[in-house]
């Protein structure tokens, strides 16, 4: 499941984009980690979905390896908190 959830990421942040969303992913990062329970995973895994959705433009070579490293350690911290594949759900 682990591995589903951030392969399910990591395909949204290919089509996202850097700036004001690469704070408000940074938080909810910190938000997942702090996640005890699946209800709570699934709330914030259901956020930051949002934000990759909104994302207009392509991010610049620094924003994507921002996003790609704060995806991964928000999904391991999803993941052990339980939260669902699909968020929406």
């Amino acid at each position: 499941m682990k591995k589903l959830l951030l392969l399910a990421t990591f395909s949204m942040l290919a089509a996202a984009c850097g700036g004001g969303e690469v704070d408000k992913l940074k938080k909810l990062k910190d938000e997942a980690c702090a996640c005890k329970d699946k209800t709570c995973a699934d709330a914030v895994n259901k956020k930051m979905d949002d934000v990759l959705t909104g994302m207009k433009k392509e991010p610049s070579a620094d924003e994507a390896k921002t996003l790609m490293e704060v995806m991964a350690q928000a999904g391991e911290c999803l993941a052990k908190a339980g939260a669902s594949a699909n968020p929406t759900k």
